[in-house]
């Protein structure tokens, strides 16, 4: 679907970005693994009717460099570096999987940039034992095999039917395979050892939005749920028929829920 609005594109030291909309009131879209900021595409075109939208690429994905040591406040600061230089001193800042757990990061290091946060398909819980083996695991594939063998096992298990999403699964794909490899493990050690940030969230003033997916493997429904059920204020959008990728599955339902919750926090 072509968008109706103009795209800019800006360059600063470590990240590239693009912004859409000419509102006073800003969003922040950070992508998660294996994506960059296109995977946004399908909600922009209603989201930036109402707001300014800023979808950076994150470091060693899309156009962006890679950092030397990543990790999820490393991450928080390179964003923080972004919105200063952009002037932004408030928004409502959502992340995508992984790109929740650096929304928490950066909402525990710089709350006073923040308006709310919100995590699509993503938990505040760190690895536990189990998915920290599994992290180890694809680090392991990855280096012997290559990124393009894991992207190809790994994408369309994102989708609850990637027959029925054709297009979008080619276009992650197409987006995953762009990233270097390094940077694609690079990102899998940032989530291995990433902080649990339950305490944060049962803690935070911040008001929490959270995109559930009803058949999402990765992040199951229960667990978000219950986070969202121990935030002082959240609201949720449960996708009925998306798995961890709604911002491509029902992305209309999935934009119109964010605008809901960004006017009630914005306006």
């Amino acid at each position: 679907m072509p968008l109706n609005i103009g795209w800019h594109f800006y360059f600063c030291t470590m990240l590239h970005y693009q912004i859409s909309g000419n509102s006073n009131d800003i969003i922040v879209l950070v992508h998660g693994f294996c994506e960059n900021h296109t995977c946004f595409n399908s909600i922009l075109p209603l989201l930036s009717r109402h707001y300014k939208v800023i979808c950076p690429d994150l470091p060693g994905f899309g156009k962006s460099e890679l950092l030397e040591k990543s990790s999820m406040e490393m991450v928080a600061d390179c964003l923080k570096d972004l919105l200063y230089q952009l002037n932004v001193s408030q928004c409502v800042m959502l992340g995508h999987s992984m790109g929740g757990y650096v929304a928490l990061a950066f909402a525990n290091k710089y709350p006073e940039y923040l308006s709310a946060i919100g995590l699509l398909h993503s938990t505040a819980l760190a690895d536990n034992a189990e998915r920290f083996e599994k992290r180890k695991q694809v680090i392991n594939f990855i280096e012997k095999n290559g990124k393009e063998a894991y992207i190809n096992n790994f994408i369309p298990t994102l989708f609850r039917d990637k027959d029925n999403h054709k297009l979008a699964c080619d276009m992650l794909l197409e987006e995953a395979k762009s990233s270097p490899q390094q940077g694609i493990i690079d990102a899998v050690k940032a989530m291995m050892d990433r902080k649990n940030q339950e305490a944060y969230l049962m803690n935070t003033d911040l008001p929490v939005f959270f995109a559930v997916g009803k058949y999402d493997e990765l992040i199951p429904k229960n667990v978000m749920l219950k986070q969202a059920s121990s935030c002082k204020q959240s609201e949720i959008c449960y996708l009925e028929q998306s798995a961890h990728c709604g911002i491509l599955e029902e992305p209309e339902k999935l934009s119109n829920a964010i605008i809901k919750f960004c006017d009630r926090v914005l306006k």
